[in-house]
């Protein structure tokens, strides 16, 4: 390795840590709810889908914290580093209360707008009103640990996420099946394990900053810095619109999933729980290049930003492709773990994930690429383009193909200058065409990030 890609992967792994104990929790939490039933999974995943679409507020703050940090780090500002961290973190608590309202008072309602049945309501809208009581926060725990990426330090967040998930995790075993005198709260007693874990990363992650013990410094003056604020908000308030589309564009597509039945969605969560697998190295190069790319544009070495990407494009290009070939060629046996075989619907579920993880592993590789190059340009402070780019790929190139393929369409015979054109009829695919939809959309996102990024213009971007 040389002195860059030594940096990308100090950086890298701790993420990548993380992320794996975040990614075996996920695959826990879908284990355990699959274990009751088809139902229970359903309804977790709308819950956590709804709970998705929260987060363009929290990578708002977030987003625009790891890029000021990082430039300030880079430049050596160690007073505007501490000031923009406790900035953010007023900013992130004041935007996870009306989060948190919002899914109280409307997570049932939302649900019901997703097209799911009644029974999947009441049980995702119970989860839902526990796991949102806690998004304050949650937002200020995920502020912290973008705020300590960007300063160069991953393994204090891959610390706090551990304990958080290891918490996580024993507490979803006492309350999902009501062990050792905890009650049995079902599905709902996830929602309690998530909100306890998130809950002590906070209060420790507060002591650690506090403290001084840390890369930064928390130093409370309990008083809002209008400038700073602004700066933050000005290069994370893309990054929320564009979080926005992606949230607005997955509910639409979470809805045109949900029509093909309880059993397609049942597949289809148990595959994303999967695939989520191939997300750690790539979410790790993320936010390596995320962090070292504002790191040098802050120390005016625009080069080295560049030169980084590139390094970071060909690491995680080679982990992408050993998880598509896993990917692809075990798709069963990495879906058998996490479904019941007493439920009735096991062969349906499993034949049906089994065929999405074989689409999107087709995928994986571009996959990785579209986390590298936005994470660059983020960090960069160019929040606009990714935003530009969600807005025109997901529409057409997933959601568009997802509708038309899946349910079918047709075409009425017509006539232009005399010539007759005959009528076309598709009966669709169902929900096989949308995860073939959704494969196609990776590749066109990160064809349009490479563009982008080739055209220079974020070495250039001011924050």
């Amino acid at each position: 390795m040389d002195k860059i890609q030594k940096k990308l992967w100090k950086l890298a792994w701790p993420a990548i840590m993380g992320n794996i104990s975040q990614t075996l929790l996920n695959l826990v939490d879908t284990m355990m709810v699959g274990h009751v039933g088809a139902l229970a999974i359903a309804a977790v995943g709308l819950g956590g889908q709804v709970s998705w679409f929260m987060m363009p507020i929290m990578a708002a703050v977030a987003t625009g914290s790891l890029a000021l940090i990082a430039r300030f780090v880079g430049a050596k500002d160690e007073e505007n580093a501490t000031l923009a961290l406790e900035q953010s973190l007023y900013l992130a608590f004041l935007l996870g209360i009306p989060v948190m309202l919002f899914g109280w008072l409307f997570g049932g309602d939302i649900l019901r707008i997703m097209g799911a049945n009644e029974d999947v309501v009441q049980l995702g809208y119970a989860y839902i009103r526990i796991l949102f009581a806690f998004y304050p926060i949650r937002f200020v725990s995920f502020t912290t640990m973008a705020a300590l990426r960007g300063a160069g330090d991953t393994k204090t967040p891959m610390k706090l996420g551990i304990l958080m998930n290891i918490i996580n995790a024993l507490l979803d075993y006492l309350l999902i099946f009501g062990k050792l005198g905890f009650p049995k709260l079902g599905p709902v007693g996830a929602a309690w394990a998530s909100g306890a874990g998130i809950t002590a990363a906070f209060v420790i992650g507060a002591y650690l900053l506090l403290s001084g013990r840390l890369v930064l410094r928390l130093k409370l003056s309990y008083s809002f810095h209008l400038e700073m604020a602004k700066r933050i908000l000005r290069v994370g308030i893309p990054t929320m619109v564009e979080r926005g589309l992606f949230s607005f564009y997955n509910f639409l597509y979470m809805s045109i999933v949900t029509r093909f039945g309880t059993v397609a969605l049942a597949a289809h969560q148990v595959g994303l729980r999967v695939e989520s697998i191939a997300y750690m190295p790539a979410f790790g190069f993320n936010v390596a290049t995320s962090a070292l790319v504002g790191q040098n544009l802050g120390a005016k070495r625009p080069d080295r930003a560049e030169r980084t990407v590139y390094e970071a494009l060909k690491m995680v290009g080679l982990f992408m492709t050993v998880m598509a070939i896993i990917l692809i060629a075990f798709p069963r046996y990495l879906v058998m773990p996490f479904i019941s075989s007493s439920d009735p619907n096991y062969s349906e579920v499993l034949r049906l994930a089994a065929i999405y993880l074989i689409i999107v592993g087709i995928s994986e590789i571009p996959l990785g690429w579209v986390f590298v190059l936005g994470g660059a340009l983020r960090g960069a402070g160019d929040t606009k383009s990714p935003m530009y780019i969600t807005a025109i790929s997901k529409l057409l190139f997933r959601i568009v193909p997802a509708y038309l393929l899946g349910f079918g369409f047709s075409v009425p015979a017509f006539e232009i200058w005399k010539i007759v054109f005959p009528g076309l009829t598709f009966h669709g695919l169902g929900v096989i065409a949308a995860w073939i939809a959704m494969s196609l959309e990776t590749f066109t996102t990160a064809a349009l990030f490479w563009y982008v990024f080739k055209r220079g213009k974020w070495k250039y971007v001011k924050v």
